[in-house]
């Protein structure tokens, strides 16, 4: 069973992320302190990582960018952020995929499946 790690600060989202992903048969883990996010995260084990940009403390295009450092696990960023700009950073900075909130669920589940191949 492949397990993704949640990044995002919103609770209501993450909880919503969590559930959604559970019912279509992934494990999920979800930080919900941000203070050190990249240390932070080496004590799990995940498959994919979904990735807020909007988050206190360091945005995610540098956390993504410091994961991808020593860790080559796909990220997709999961953002309310919709620019080009953004897109193009996302991808920069080693981000696998992006989509803009409100998302659709079986766009995301797609995108999920696809990087996890």
């Amino acid at each position: 069973m492949n397990t993704i790690l949640i990044i995002e600060d919103d609770k209501v989202i993450r909880d919503e992320l969590s559930r959604l992903l559970e019912t279509f048969g992934y494990r999920t883990v979800a930080l919900e302190k941000f203070d050190n996010v990249v240390e932070d995260i080496k004590s799990f084990s995940y498959n994919l990582i979904l990735l807020d940009i909007n988050l206190p403390n360091e945005n995610g295009f540098e956390i993504c960018k410091r994961i991808k450092e020593n860790n080559s696990v796909p990220i997709i960023f999961v953002t309310s952020r919709n620019s080009e700009e953004d897109e193009l950073r996302s991808i920069i900075t080693g981000g696998s995929d992006f989509i803009t909130k409100p998302y659709n669920k079986y766009i995301l589940l797609e995108k999920i499946k696809r990087r996890l191949k």
